[in-house]
């Protein structure tokens, strides 16, 4: 279902702000920006501020191993949108071949043991989130994550059970591969705070 309000009904500085997105990318942009600038106080401001904090903040992970499990999360939960966009920039800070890799198979795909066990927990949070308890937990301390490590995953994957619901109840457009890219470029340049 599309929301015709995220079409329209900006403060003016928004508006200016989408339509120099529009000359400078040479297209529309994009759904999720138009969502997150209408009415952004209540709504957009706040959680362009976590998602900012989370993914590129301080971590013992890198920015492309949280662009992963974004990914990784959005692909669990079939969300085309959030797949596409965070596994551009997994793909141009990781390479693709690790994308792939572990969106195949993360339990043999190359990726260190404390993000393969990163991994298992996102798994089990995201499908099965009544089964999750102390065990995968330890299982991740076991290969070295650290707590605020484990915070992080956790953080990741709520931010992402959310926006992929969101992108699928809105009915977010899909870009096409050269528009997924130059996305990740700016996202890569400037982060996720609109503020």
């Amino acid at each position: 279902m599309r929301l015709p309000s995220l079409g329209r009904s900006w403060r003016f500085s928004d508006r200016v702000k989408l339509k120099m997105i529009r000359i400078a990318s040479g297209r529309a942009p994009a759904d999720i920006l138009k969502m997150l600038h209408y009415r952004r106080e209540f709504f957009g401001e706040p959680f362009t501020a976590w998602v900012h904090r989370v993914l590129r903040g301080p971590s013992e992970w890198s920015i492309g191993e949280r662009e992963l499990m974004a990914t990784f999360v959005s692909n669990l939960n079939h969300c085309r949108f959030c797949a596409g966009s965070h596994g551009a920039i997994a793909d141009a800070t990781l390479g693709p071949e690790v994308t792939a890799a572990v969106l195949d198979d993360w339990r043999t795909a190359p990726v260190r043991p404390s993000l393969r066990a990163a991994f298992a927990l996102l798994e089990a949070l995201t499908l099965r989130p009544d089964e999750v308890g102390p065990e995968l937990v330890e299982a991740a301390y076991a290969e070295g994550v650290t707590e605020q490590g484990v915070r992080d995953v956790v953080h990741v994957c709520a931010i992402f059970c959310t926006i992929n619901r969101v992108a699928d109840a809105v009915d977010f457009a899909i870009p096409d591969d050269k528009g997924f890219q130059g996305d990740a470029y700016q996202l890569l340049k400037r982060g996720y705070a609109i503020s």
